[in-house]
């Protein structure tokens, strides 16, 4: 199936309250074939903080909404990006750097964001605390062969 690329302007129509292009956006994006790039996301976002003054929270809850009504490139990173900037005071850009670490792992080198360096070491505690999760199993499973191999050998005698 192909899809329709829109951009902001689209988008914003779509979200803000215009007689003439809201209706056009609402029909293109009720195809259910628009498709959006995580930079165009970033732009309304940054348009609708900074031109419109929308608060974060309600910027959050209309691109969850979004997300919803359209194929974005890496909906799980754009999702979480969304979460993190309506729970946080990062700029959409560092949301989803910071998901992008998150989900797929990476190291990410920043000079001057703090924030970013600090989701990268709770990501990196939380890795730690999963390997220990799971040597800890490991030697729960281990411990259980070896008694379920003692009780076997002690039944032969």
């Amino acid at each position: 199936m192909s899809s329709t690329i829109i951009d902001e302007t689209v988008i914003l129509r779509y979200l803000l309250d215009d007689e003439v292009l809201s209706p056009r956006a609402a029909k293109v994006i009720a195809t259910r074939t628009a498709r959006v790039y995580p930079e165009i996301i970033t732009r309304v976002v940054v348009t609708l903080r900074d031109v419109y003054k929308v608060p974060r929270v309600e910027i959050a809850a209309a691109m969850k909404r979004l997300l919803d009504d359209v194929m974005v490139d890496e909906p799980t990173v754009v999702a979480l990006a969304v979460k993190l900037f309506g729970k946080t005071h990062m700029d959409f850009t560092d949301c989803l750097l910071a998901a992008r670490t998150a989900i797929y792992n990476d190291d990410v080198v920043s000079f001057g964001k703090p924030i970013i360096q600090g989701m990268i070491d709770y990501r990196r505690k939380r890795q730690t605390a999963a390997d220990a999760r799971d040597r800890a199993a490991e030697a729960r499973s281990r411990s259980t062969d070896s008694t379920i191999d003692k009780l076997r050998h002690h039944g032969r005698h």
